[in-house]
């Protein structure tokens, strides 16, 4: 499995270019910003991108969606929740002093629960709100991955301030979908390094204690 971050925008969001390595068939996990900058790493890649997978709406997570959606011709794919916060990503990105463009249209609902297929590989999304509505985590199992978005991070939990948060959602949601996941399934989120789960569940100081449900 091909895996790529690409870190963009001030927020420092982590964009993720992933395709399977024979196939080439690939997919962008919640790029945030930065279009042209994506776009290179997916030719350098070698890869045919067939769809933009998102986490949640949030302005730093989508802010390049609609032009990469134009240019590689793909669907954009979400939790029907997180659509109703996207549509506001304007409003969002005023408060933030940006500018946003284009609304990209969703062209695809992901449930809980469901296979989403680039290629060969597989990614089953995990409902996982609480720190925005309708986010979803993606996990690759074969490939002993999971994209948390802003669920998890390496030592800390997203934040949950702004609207749609909910503390107690967000650690139902990390205690019953996340920290089940094997100990050494490695944690790609939106923002900062890699992590694991199992160095999570012994570190994190909003998880130490709390095993899995």
């Amino acid at each position: 499995m091909i895996v790529e971050m690409v870190t963009v925008g001030p927020f420092q969001e982590n964009c993720y270019v992933i395709g399977d390595e024979e196939s080439k068939i690939g997919a962008l996990i919640d790029p945030g910003d930065e279009a042209a900058r994506i776009a290179l790493t997916v030719e350098r890649l070698g890869l045919a991108i067939g769809s933009i997978l998102v986490t949640h709406a949030h302005v730093d997570h989508v802010r390049a969606v609609a032009p990469l959606a134009e240019e590689y011709l793909c669907p954009v794919l979400m939790h029907e929740e997180a659509e109703a916060m996207l549509k506001m990503a304007p409003q969002q990105a005023l408060m933030m002093g940006m500018k946003f463009g284009k609304v990209p249209a969703v062209d695809g609902y992901i449930a809980d629960d469901e296979v989403v297929e680039v290629g060969p590989l597989r990614l089953r999304s995990l409902y996982t709100p609480g720190h925005a509505p309708g986010h979803l985590a993606f996990h690759a199992e074969d490939e002993g991955i999971v994209f948390s978005g802003d669920a998890l991070f390496a030592g800390s939990v997203g934040r949950v301030d702004l609207p749609g948060g909910s503390m107690q959602v967000l650690m139902q949601s990390i205690i019953g979908r996340l920290l089940p996941l094997p100990d050494e399934t490695r944690v790609l989120s939106g923002h900062g390094p890699e992590t694991t789960i199992g160095l999570e569940r012994i570190s994190n100081p909003f998880l130490v204690g709390r095993g899995a449900l």
